[in-house]
């Protein structure tokens, strides 16, 4: 099995905060490095499936410009030109 391989990251973080931050790890019985850690990998994910989003919903909408018809296409289509 091959060994994790990490980076170390120092952040300053708000003195306000850090009380929760402790209180949070605390009740989740977790360290405050294992608690950080999940929180970021659990951000980027989501930021990451944001960007996924955002890159279906272009494609989709360039696909529907695409595959659009005139409005006159259309109407024959529908038989209103016949009425």
């Amino acid at each position: 099995m091959q060994k994790q391989q990490y980076k170390k990251l120092t952040f300053e973080f708000p003195a306000e905060e850090y009380v929760y931050l402790k209180m949070a790890c605390a009740k989740q019985g977790v360290s405050m490095k294992d608690f950080l850690t999940k929180a970021v990998i659990r951000t980027i994910e989501e930021y990451e499936d944001e960007l996924d989003l955002i890159a279906l919903r272009q494609a989709r909408t360039e696909e529907n410009i695409k595959n659009a018809i005139s409005w006159e296409d259309a109407v024959k289509q529908l038989g209103w030109d016949n009425l």
